[in-house]
């Protein structure tokens, strides 16, 4: 809800993620919902857009996500951060993070030259509008034992060393096929 999701209502909770690229990933959201909240999300594809909304209608659900510090209506200018109670757990501060990543995050093979030789490089890339969430998110990395660079717009962080990225998905995972399988091809595999 933090990442690609949204209250904007007393009775309904949004995500919205790309039909194409995150398919897989819709699926394991739909699970969640069903294990987490009793509910099936239901799911649309935007007209002639590549997103795919998964709603949860249920004022309960709302409720509760608002009772566990998450707003309704604009959560940027409410000041969107994760909430103590997860700051508090490393557990659920890295769950949380994966969460993130997964949703506005990418993993990257950046190709470039050096003076005419190739250099391929593995990299992590999480993005948020939001400056408190992207330095909780920076903080949580370091806590791991990751570098994090944020870059001078404050919108972005990055991890750039192939060991980052790893240590990443060792410590914190991913659920989204989309993050795994640039791994994967990076690994000749």
């Amino acid at each position: 809800m933090m990442g690609d999701g949204g209250i904007n209502n007393s009775w309904q909770a949004t995500i919205t993620i790309n039909a194409i690229a995150d398919a897989a990933y819709a699926a394991y959201i739909h699970a969640l919902c069903l294990e987490l909240f009793g509910i099936a999300p239901a799911m649309r594809k935007r007209k002639g857009r590549q997103a795919l909304v998964l709603s949860l209608a249920s004022t309960t659900v709302v409720d509760f996500l608002v009772s566990k510090g998450l707003c309704r209506g604009n959560k940027l200018a409410q000041g969107l951060a994760m909430p103590g109670w997860i700051l508090a757990d490393p557990i659920l501060q890295r769950a949380c993070v994966r969460g993130l990543v997964d949703t506005d995050g990418c993993l990257f093979i950046h190709r470039h030259a050096v003076r005419g030789k190739m250099y391929r490089n593995l990299g992590l890339c999480y993005s948020s509008a939001s400056p408190t969430l992207l330095q909780q998110v920076a903080s949580a990395f370091e806590k791991n034992g990751i570098v994090a660079h944020i870059d001078k717009r404050c919108r972005n962080i990055y991890l750039y060393r192939q060991a980052a990225v790893a240590a990443y998905l060792e410590i914190f995972g991913t659920s989204n096929d989309r993050i795994s399988g640039v791994y994967k091809k990076w690994r000749g595999g």
